[in-house]
């Protein structure tokens, strides 16, 4: 199985001791919301730093960047069939209440990026170019 990014986000400042303690006590915390064996850890690859959350048979990677998070996810197909979209916008709320929690963004920052961003020609679509 081949890891899919699920979110990307622009961060105001990076990983540090402070907050790796932070998401750790997060992730110990809310590990009882899932109803199974959570197990995570943390990995240094190609100098990024990596923290794995296992929830049998989901496995989530959070790849920390200096400028920004990155969040990939793999699950067996049967299990993709459970992940609704409400279960999404559930992962979505508690990964953004973590980087808020722990200062890696503000609310403004996490806002502006939720909008939908603007096409270069968003306002032509749906136009005919005929006169």
């Amino acid at each position: 199985m081949e890891l899919e990014q699920f979110y990307v986000y622009d961060v105001t400042s990076p990983l540090t001791p402070d907050r790796r303690a932070i998401i750790n006590k997060h992730v110990d915390d809310n590990s009882a919301d899932f109803g199974k064996n959570v197990r995570s850890s943390w990995h240094k690859d190609d100098g990024e730093d990596v923290l794995r959350i296992f929830v049998d048979p989901v496995i989530i990677e959070i790849v920390f960047l200096g400028e920004r998070v990155e969040v990939y996810g793999v699950a067996p197909q049967w299990a993709r069939v459970l992940f609704t979209a409400e279960r999404k916008a559930q992962l979505q709320e508690k990964i953004e209440e973590v980087l808020l929690g722990a200062g890696f963004v503000t609310p403004a920052t996490l806002e502006a990026q939720r909008r939908p961003k603007r096409r270069l020609f968003a306002r032509v679509r749906g136009r005919s170019a005929a006169p």
